[in-house]
Protein backbone atom coordinates (compact mmCIF):
# COMPACT_ATOMS: atom_id res chain seq x y z
CA UNK A 1 0.00 0.00 0.00
CA UNK A 2 1.61 3.41 -1.17
CA UNK A 3 1.96 6.24 1.45
CA UNK A 4 -0.01 9.16 1.24
CA UNK A 5 2.34 12.37 0.39
CA UNK A 6 2.26 15.24 1.71
CA UNK A 7 3.67 18.30 0.17
CA UNK A 8 5.28 21.08 2.59
CA UNK A 9 6.16 24.51 1.06
CA UNK A 10 8.66 26.93 2.24
CA UNK A 11 7.03 29.81 1.48
CA UNK A 12 9.59 33.00 2.13
CA UNK A 13 12.42 30.90 0.85
CA UNK A 14 10.52 29.88 -2.62
CA UNK A 15 9.21 33.46 -2.74
CA UNK A 16 12.86 34.77 -3.06
CA UNK A 17 14.34 31.65 -5.44
CA UNK A 18 11.61 32.68 -7.68
CA UNK A 19 11.95 36.44 -7.76
CA UNK A 20 15.93 36.04 -8.78
CA UNK A 21 15.45 32.85 -10.67
CA UNK A 22 13.56 35.34 -13.23
CA UNK A 23 15.32 38.84 -13.74
CA UNK A 24 12.56 40.57 -14.46
CA UNK A 25 8.77 40.33 -16.02
CA UNK A 26 6.26 43.06 -15.63
CA UNK A 27 2.42 42.99 -16.56
CA UNK A 28 0.92 46.09 -19.37
CA UNK A 29 0.95 48.29 -15.92
CA UNK A 30 4.42 48.08 -15.05
CA UNK A 31 4.11 45.98 -12.05
CA UNK A 32 6.74 43.45 -11.69
CA UNK A 33 5.30 39.86 -11.74
CA UNK A 34 8.70 38.16 -11.41
CA UNK A 35 8.96 36.80 -8.06
CA UNK A 36 4.08 35.71 -7.97
CA UNK A 37 5.23 34.39 -11.62
CA UNK A 38 7.46 32.09 -10.63
CA UNK A 39 6.03 31.20 -7.18
CA UNK A 40 2.41 30.85 -8.82
CA UNK A 41 3.99 28.15 -11.46
CA UNK A 42 5.66 25.89 -8.81
CA UNK A 43 1.86 25.94 -7.18
CA UNK A 44 0.36 24.95 -10.63
CA UNK A 45 3.14 21.91 -11.09
CA UNK A 46 3.05 20.94 -7.89
CA UNK A 47 -0.68 20.01 -7.94
CA UNK A 48 -1.29 18.96 -11.64
CA UNK A 49 1.63 16.92 -11.50
CA UNK A 50 2.80 15.86 -8.27
CA UNK A 51 -1.02 15.53 -7.23
CA UNK A 52 -0.27 15.90 -3.41
CA UNK A 53 -3.36 14.56 -0.98
CA UNK A 54 -2.14 17.00 1.52
CA UNK A 55 -0.16 20.53 0.70
CA UNK A 56 0.20 23.35 2.72
CA UNK A 57 2.58 26.79 2.58
CA UNK A 58 4.80 27.82 5.81
CA UNK A 59 5.83 31.17 6.34
CA UNK A 60 8.28 33.15 8.72
CA UNK A 61 6.34 35.43 11.30
CA UNK A 62 7.27 38.72 12.04
CA UNK A 63 9.64 39.66 15.08
CA UNK A 64 11.78 38.05 17.05
CA UNK A 65 12.18 34.03 17.27
CA UNK A 66 14.19 32.07 19.96
CA UNK A 67 17.11 32.05 17.03
CA UNK A 68 17.21 36.08 17.59
CA UNK A 69 17.44 35.66 21.62
CA UNK A 70 20.45 33.48 21.35
CA UNK A 71 22.53 35.25 18.64
CA UNK A 72 21.32 38.99 18.85
CA UNK A 73 23.38 38.93 15.14
CA UNK A 74 21.44 35.84 13.44
CA UNK A 75 20.57 37.09 9.73
CA UNK A 76 21.52 40.40 10.92
CA UNK A 77 23.16 40.98 7.95
CA UNK A 78 20.54 40.41 5.35
CA UNK A 79 19.10 43.41 3.19
CA UNK A 80 15.98 44.83 3.36
CA UNK A 81 13.90 43.00 1.11
CA UNK A 82 13.90 44.92 -3.09
CA UNK A 83 10.91 47.04 -3.57
CA UNK A 84 10.10 45.24 -6.86
CA UNK A 85 9.36 42.07 -4.36
CA UNK A 86 7.80 43.76 -1.81
CA UNK A 87 5.35 45.30 -4.00
CA UNK A 88 4.66 41.36 -5.34
CA UNK A 89 3.78 40.11 -1.94
CA UNK A 90 0.27 41.24 -1.76
CA UNK A 91 -0.19 39.94 -5.02
CA UNK A 92 1.43 36.53 -3.86
CA UNK A 93 -1.06 36.23 -0.68
CA UNK A 94 -4.07 36.80 -2.76
CA UNK A 95 -2.55 33.87 -4.79
CA UNK A 96 -2.62 31.46 -2.21
CA UNK A 97 -5.87 32.43 -0.76
CA UNK A 98 -7.12 31.79 -4.39
CA UNK A 99 -5.90 28.35 -4.42
CA UNK A 100 -7.20 27.99 -0.59
CA UNK A 101 -3.95 26.24 -0.11
CA UNK A 102 -3.79 26.34 4.25
CA UNK A 103 -0.82 28.53 5.75
CA UNK A 104 0.78 27.77 8.47
CA UNK A 105 2.65 30.83 10.68
CA UNK A 106 3.14 30.75 14.60
CA UNK A 107 3.98 33.77 16.26
CA UNK A 108 8.36 33.60 16.97
CA UNK A 109 8.57 30.43 14.92
CA UNK A 110 10.73 29.78 12.07
CA UNK A 111 9.13 28.43 9.13
CA UNK A 112 11.59 25.69 8.78
CA UNK A 113 10.74 24.82 12.39
CA UNK A 114 7.09 24.34 11.58
CA UNK A 115 7.75 21.88 8.36
CA UNK A 116 10.56 20.49 10.61
CA UNK A 117 7.76 19.34 13.39
CA UNK A 118 4.79 18.71 10.93
CA UNK A 119 6.87 16.64 8.63
CA UNK A 120 8.59 14.89 11.55
CA UNK A 121 4.62 13.81 13.05
CA UNK A 122 3.69 12.87 9.39
CA UNK A 123 5.94 10.37 8.54
CA UNK A 124 5.22 8.86 12.02
CA UNK A 125 1.71 8.51 10.91
CA UNK A 126 2.97 6.95 7.48
CA UNK A 127 3.07 9.59 5.06
CA UNK A 128 5.33 10.06 2.91
CA UNK A 129 6.51 14.02 2.66
CA UNK A 130 8.12 16.13 0.36
CA UNK A 131 9.60 19.51 1.43
CA UNK A 132 9.78 22.10 -1.03
CA UNK A 133 12.60 24.61 -0.59
CA UNK A 134 15.96 25.97 -1.27
CA UNK A 135 17.42 26.01 1.94
CA UNK A 136 20.24 23.46 2.87
CA UNK A 137 20.04 23.52 6.62
CA UNK A 138 16.32 21.03 5.89
CA UNK A 139 18.85 18.40 4.90
CA UNK A 140 19.31 17.79 8.26
CA UNK A 141 15.41 15.84 8.35
CA UNK A 142 15.80 13.84 5.41
CA UNK A 143 14.66 10.16 6.11
CA UNK A 144 13.71 7.52 3.83
CA UNK A 145 10.11 8.89 3.92
CA UNK A 146 10.97 13.02 3.52
CA UNK A 147 13.09 14.29 0.80
CA UNK A 148 13.49 17.68 -0.42
CA UNK A 149 11.68 18.76 -3.98
CA UNK A 150 13.67 21.63 -5.83
CA UNK A 151 10.69 22.87 -8.54
CA UNK A 152 13.49 24.69 -9.83
CA UNK A 153 15.82 22.26 -11.23
CA UNK A 154 13.10 19.76 -11.07
CA UNK A 155 15.28 16.91 -8.79
CA UNK A 156 14.52 15.29 -4.94
CA UNK A 157 17.01 15.15 -2.92
CA UNK A 158 16.64 12.20 -0.20
CA UNK A 159 19.65 10.10 2.30
CA UNK A 160 22.12 9.66 -0.33
CA UNK A 161 21.75 13.07 -1.19
CA UNK A 162 22.85 14.40 1.98
CA UNK A 163 25.90 12.16 2.30
CA UNK A 164 27.01 13.64 -1.09
CA UNK A 165 26.35 16.63 -0.26
CA UNK A 166 27.54 16.99 3.08
CA UNK A 167 29.82 13.97 3.76
CA UNK A 168 27.81 12.40 6.39
CA UNK A 169 24.19 11.17 7.39
CA UNK A 170 21.16 13.66 7.77
CA UNK A 171 21.37 13.72 11.97
CA UNK A 172 24.57 14.62 11.50
CA UNK A 173 24.17 17.73 9.35
CA UNK A 174 23.49 20.36 12.01
CA UNK A 175 27.27 19.05 13.44
CA UNK A 176 28.49 19.92 10.23
CA UNK A 177 27.02 23.25 9.92
CA UNK A 178 27.99 23.93 13.64
CA UNK A 179 31.40 24.17 12.31
CA UNK A 180 31.33 25.50 8.94
CA UNK A 181 28.48 28.25 10.00
CA UNK A 182 25.77 29.62 7.60
CA UNK A 183 26.95 32.99 5.81
CA UNK A 184 23.39 33.04 4.39
CA UNK A 185 21.71 33.15 8.08
CA UNK A 186 24.79 34.93 9.59
CA UNK A 187 25.74 31.69 11.97
CA UNK A 188 29.19 32.28 12.60
CA UNK A 189 30.82 28.97 13.09
CA UNK A 190 34.47 28.41 14.09
CA UNK A 191 36.89 30.98 12.06
CA UNK A 192 39.07 29.13 10.07
CA UNK A 193 36.74 26.17 9.52
CA UNK A 194 35.31 25.86 5.76
CA UNK A 195 33.12 23.00 4.63
CA UNK A 196 35.71 20.59 3.86
CA UNK A 197 37.71 20.67 7.15
CA UNK A 198 34.30 20.60 8.94
CA UNK A 199 33.42 17.46 6.68
CA UNK A 200 36.28 15.80 7.62
CA UNK A 201 36.10 16.22 11.31
CA UNK A 202 32.59 15.26 11.67
CA UNK A 203 33.69 12.02 9.53
CA UNK A 204 36.37 11.24 12.23
CA UNK A 205 34.87 12.57 15.35
CA UNK A 206 30.87 12.09 14.83
CA UNK A 207 30.12 15.01 16.62
CA UNK A 208 31.27 18.83 18.01
CA UNK A 209 30.97 17.51 21.94
CA UNK A 210 33.25 14.89 20.93
CA UNK A 211 35.46 16.54 18.60
CA UNK A 212 35.44 19.02 21.82
CA UNK A 213 36.63 16.13 24.37
CA UNK A 214 39.17 14.73 22.08
CA UNK A 215 40.70 18.07 20.32
CA UNK A 216 44.10 17.53 22.17
CA UNK A 217 44.03 14.62 19.38
CA UNK A 218 44.14 17.23 16.33
CA UNK A 219 47.39 17.75 14.75
CA UNK A 220 47.29 21.06 12.89
CA UNK A 221 48.03 23.78 15.71
CA UNK A 222 45.96 26.42 14.22
CA UNK A 223 42.68 23.93 14.18
CA UNK A 224 43.73 22.84 17.60
CA UNK A 225 43.82 26.91 18.62
CA UNK A 226 40.61 27.56 16.54
CA UNK A 227 38.31 24.90 18.55
CA UNK A 228 40.21 25.81 22.42
CA UNK A 229 39.00 29.49 22.26
CA UNK A 230 35.88 29.12 20.17
CA UNK A 231 34.54 25.89 21.39
CA UNK A 232 31.06 28.07 22.97
CA UNK A 233 30.54 29.58 19.62
CA UNK A 234 30.75 25.70 18.02
CA UNK A 235 28.20 24.84 20.15
CA UNK A 236 25.80 28.27 19.73
CA UNK A 237 26.27 27.97 15.77
CA UNK A 238 24.98 24.16 15.85
CA UNK A 239 21.98 25.24 18.08
CA UNK A 240 21.34 28.04 15.68
CA UNK A 241 21.33 25.85 12.74
CA UNK A 242 19.30 23.15 14.65
CA UNK A 243 15.46 22.25 13.22
CA UNK A 244 12.85 21.66 15.73
CA UNK A 245 10.97 19.39 15.63
CA UNK A 246 8.50 19.63 18.81
CA UNK A 247 7.26 22.68 18.28
CA UNK A 248 3.41 23.19 19.70
CA UNK A 249 1.69 23.90 16.80
CA UNK A 250 -1.49 22.48 16.75
CA UNK A 251 -2.06 21.82 13.36
CA UNK A 252 -2.06 18.33 12.23
CA UNK A 253 -1.24 17.08 8.94
CA UNK A 254 -5.22 16.00 8.51
CA UNK A 255 -6.54 19.21 8.54
CA UNK A 256 -3.95 20.36 5.34
CA UNK A 257 -5.96 18.16 2.81
CA UNK A 258 -5.81 19.77 -0.83
CA UNK A 259 -8.76 21.79 -1.47
CA UNK A 260 -10.00 23.32 -5.18
CA UNK A 261 -8.49 26.33 -6.13
CA UNK A 262 -11.45 29.10 -5.71
CA UNK A 263 -11.99 29.90 -9.95
CA UNK A 264 -13.91 33.30 -8.60
CA UNK A 265 -10.73 34.72 -7.49
CA UNK A 266 -7.87 32.60 -8.93
CA UNK A 267 -9.18 33.07 -12.75
CA UNK A 268 -9.45 37.24 -12.52
CA UNK A 269 -5.95 37.21 -10.72
CA UNK A 270 -4.78 35.55 -13.35
CA UNK A 271 -6.29 37.80 -16.05
CA UNK A 272 -5.10 40.83 -13.50
CA UNK A 273 -1.12 39.40 -14.09
CA UNK A 274 -1.72 39.00 -17.47
CA UNK A 275 -0.27 35.14 -16.89
CA UNK A 276 -1.96 33.90 -20.28
CA UNK A 277 -0.81 30.62 -20.43
CA UNK A 278 -1.13 29.88 -16.64
CA UNK A 279 -5.07 30.62 -17.39
CA UNK A 280 -5.30 28.35 -19.82
CA UNK A 281 -3.61 25.86 -17.49
CA UNK A 282 -6.28 26.65 -14.60
CA UNK A 283 -9.06 27.10 -17.12
CA UNK A 284 -8.82 25.35 -19.83
CA UNK A 285 -12.13 26.79 -21.71
CA UNK A 286 -10.90 29.78 -21.31
CA UNK A 287 -8.85 30.93 -24.48
CA UNK A 288 -6.89 34.39 -24.13
CA UNK A 289 -5.58 35.84 -27.18
CA UNK A 290 -2.64 38.57 -27.23
CA UNK A 291 -3.01 42.32 -28.37
CA UNK A 292 -3.84 42.41 -32.28
CA UNK A 293 -3.40 45.72 -33.64
CA UNK A 294 -5.13 47.06 -36.83
CA UNK A 295 -4.14 49.85 -38.67
CA UNK A 296 -5.72 49.51 -41.94
CA UNK A 297 -8.68 49.00 -43.43
CA UNK A 298 -7.57 45.59 -44.76
CA UNK A 299 -6.22 44.84 -41.80
CA UNK A 300 -9.44 46.06 -39.60
CA UNK A 301 -11.27 43.31 -41.89
CA UNK A 302 -9.21 40.60 -41.23
CA UNK A 303 -9.64 41.35 -37.26
CA UNK A 304 -13.51 40.96 -38.05
CA UNK A 305 -13.10 37.96 -39.45
CA UNK A 306 -10.52 36.49 -37.29
CA UNK A 307 -12.80 37.02 -34.16
CA UNK A 308 -16.27 36.27 -35.79
CA UNK A 309 -17.91 34.02 -33.53
CA UNK A 310 -16.05 35.17 -30.43
CA UNK A 311 -17.67 36.60 -27.33
CA UNK A 312 -15.64 38.68 -25.31
CA UNK A 313 -13.86 41.23 -26.66
CA UNK A 314 -11.91 44.32 -25.25
CA UNK A 315 -11.37 47.00 -27.92
CA UNK A 316 -8.88 49.72 -27.95
CA UNK A 317 -8.98 52.95 -30.22
CA UNK A 318 -5.29 54.62 -31.28
CA UNK A 319 -5.25 58.26 -31.67
CA UNK A 320 -2.24 60.72 -33.12
CA UNK A 321 -2.84 62.56 -29.80
CA UNK A 322 -2.91 62.58 -26.39
CA UNK A 323 -6.01 64.51 -26.24
CA UNK A 324 -9.01 62.00 -27.15
CA UNK A 325 -10.82 64.79 -28.10
CA UNK A 326 -8.63 66.11 -30.93
CA UNK A 327 -7.07 63.02 -31.46
CA UNK A 328 -7.69 61.16 -35.02
CA UNK A 329 -8.56 57.26 -34.96
CA UNK A 330 -5.30 55.35 -36.66
CA UNK A 331 -5.87 51.85 -35.68
CA UNK A 332 -7.60 49.75 -33.15
CA UNK A 333 -5.76 46.89 -30.65
CA UNK A 334 -7.66 44.06 -29.50
CA UNK A 335 -7.10 41.60 -26.80
CA UNK A 336 -9.89 39.04 -25.83
CA UNK A 337 -10.85 36.05 -24.36
CA UNK A 338 -13.43 33.22 -25.42
CA UNK A 339 -15.60 31.32 -23.15
CA UNK A 340 -16.69 28.06 -25.02
CA UNK A 341 -20.19 27.63 -25.18
CA UNK A 342 -21.09 31.33 -25.12
CA UNK A 343 -23.71 32.77 -27.70
CA UNK A 344 -21.35 34.82 -30.50
CA UNK A 345 -21.82 38.03 -32.00
CA UNK A 346 -22.63 38.22 -35.90
CA UNK A 347 -20.09 38.94 -38.41
CA UNK A 348 -20.26 41.95 -40.37
CA UNK A 349 -18.58 42.22 -44.14
CA UNK A 350 -15.87 44.47 -44.90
Amino acid sequence: MSRKKLYLIDGNSYIYRAFFAIPHLSNSKGIPTNAVYGFTNMLMKVIKEEAPDYLAIAFDSKGPTRRHIEYEDYKAHRPAMPDPLARQIPYIHRMVEAFNIPVLIMEGVEADDIIGTIAKKAEKDGLEVIIITGDKDIFQIISPHIRIYDTLKNRYFGVDDVKERFGTEPERVVEVMGLMGDSSDNIPGVPGIGEKTAKALIEEYGTIENLLANVEKITKPKLKQNLKENAELARLSRSLATIQIDIPIETEYKDLSRPEPDNERLLPLLKELEFSSMLKMAAPDVVVKEHTVADSEEAICELVTELSGEKDIALKLISDNKDPILGKITGTSGRWSVVSGRQSFGRKDC
